[in-house]
């Protein structure tokens, strides 16, 4: 009896073990297209907003910053080359029935239709998923106004394993929108972030989100208008963890989570490489920090959605 028990005990255990050691994926097919229309801003109760609490990343995920060789390009816009619109705002229904926000990015991928944003904008602290039914998109969302080509709903999401258990390891996410107009993809219209795994120290840096609070300068903060911050950002290793850490007391504050960490951006076409999304502001340290994407889980989140 007892040999028995250990026996089922030891496959129980390597079980977990193979679950935890790969990079596995929570993955939601299909939306509903009996789902209600999008609610207008007027029924939006902004001042619900996610909550989320930074703990660290592993120190395993060390090897995240070696050898992460992957450049893609940013590509642009088809239809107008010389207004790239990629980065908006991700509306989502909350489980109490009050909607919050973040914000994504397209990005460009050979499907056309896929985005990026933080986990835990599609998950909550419980790691339930918030129903796809009710997330909206809007790139080029600015001054409480949609972007050129409206909302648009979304598809299917791709989350890290890691994050559902975690709540903290892993905290960004793929989306793939449900886009199609003239047979054309999103990133057809809007142009695309390029996206690499190299960045290091001190990188000179552009953040974009919709802020409601923080400290950032020359922004209005009420979450309606897209705001900027540009400085550095550094790799730092703490008590286990690893991430990026934005220079200087600054707080990006609630909206931004999502938000693109973008290096060589060039402001004359709206582009550059997206290498990180703004994750959240740690309460003991009040540093802003960021997730290191992990090269082979980034890549196997996209074979996904592709």
């Amino acid at each position: 009896m007892d040999k028995n028990f250990s026996f089922y005990l030891l496959i129980a255990l390597i079980a977990i073990m193979i679950i935890t050691s790969h990079s596995s994926v929570i993955f939601r097919r299909k939306i509903n297209d009996n789902a209600l229309d999008f609610l207008t801003p007027e029924r939006i109760k902004e001042t619900s907003i996610f909550k989320h609490k930074h703990k660290g990343i592993n120190k395993n995920d060390k090897r995240n910053v070696i050898s992460r060789n992957i450049v893609v390009p940013p590509v642009l816009s088809k239809v107008s080359p010389e207004n790239n619109y990629p980065i908006g705002r991700l509306l989502i229904r909350l489980h109490n029935g009050n909607y919050g926000f973040c914000t994504a990015s397209v990005i460009n991928t050979e499907n056309g239709n896929i985005g990026i944003t933080s986990a835990h904008c599609l998950i909550d602290a419980n790691g339930e998923e918030y129903d796809i039914n009710f997330m909206r998109f809007s790139p080029g969302y600015d001054n409480g106004t949609n972007g050129p080509l409206g909302i648009i709903k979304v598809e299917d999401v791709a989350i890290p394993f890691m994050f559902r258990l975690t709540n903290y390891w892993n905290d960004y996410a793929l989306v793939k929108f449900a886009f199609n107009k003239e047979n054309k993809t999103l990133q057809h219209y809007t142009g695309g972030l390029g996206w690499r795994f190299d960045v290091g120290n001190n990188t000179l840096t552009n953040i974009f989100g919709y802020p409601f609070t923080g400290n950032l300068e020359n922004c209005i903060k009420d979450g309606v208008h897209l705001c900027e911050w540009e400085g550095y950002t550094q790799v730092e290793q703490k008590n286990l963890s690893i991430h990026y850490v934005i220079s200087g007391s600054i707080h990006l504050g609630k909206g931004v989570s999502g938000g693109p960490l973008i290096f060589q951006y060039d402001r004359a076409i709206n582009l550059g490489y997206v290498y990180s999304v703004f994750m959240a502001r740690n309460n003991v340290t009040n540093e802003s920090i960021a997730p290191i994407f992990n090269g082979k889980l980034f890549n196997v989140l996209l074979s996904l959605l592709s």
